[in-house]
C-alpha cells in the first residue's frame, strides 16, 4: 500500500515514521512545499534573538535521515494543491 504524507515540520515526519514502525512493507512518501522537512520550531525564538547563530542546527531531520533510518521518500519544495481519491 502507498502512502501519501503531506506536510513536514513536527506532524508529517511524526506519522511517517509511526507508520513505518507499524508496517515495514508499505511506501511511504512525504511530500514538503518548503526546504526543509524538520526543524526545531521550539528553537526559532533563539536563532531570532542571535543565540544560535548557525540556522543549520535548527534542522532536526534530512531527506536522506528519513530515507536511510526509515525507507521514507521526502520530496521538499512540492507543494500539493489537490488531491484525487478516485484516481489514488
Amino acid at each position: 500500500m502507498k502512502f501519501v504524507v503531506i506536510g513536514g515540520v513536527a506532524g508529517g515526519p511524526s506519522f511517517a515514521t509511526r507508520l513505518r514502525r507499524l508496517n515495514e512493507e508499505h511506501e511511504i512518501v512525504i511530500y514538503e512545499r518548503g526546504k526543509h522537512i524538520s526543524y526545531a520550531s521550539c528553537a526559532l525564538p533563539y536563532y531570532l534573538g542571535n543565540i544560535i547563530e548557525n540556522r543549520d542546527t535548527l534542522i532536526e531531520r534530512t531527506p536522506e535521515i528519513l530515507k536511510v533510518k526509515n525507507n521514507i521518500d521526502v520530496l521538499t519544495e512540492h507543494e500539493i494543491t489537490a488531491i484525487d481519491p478516485e484516481k489514488k
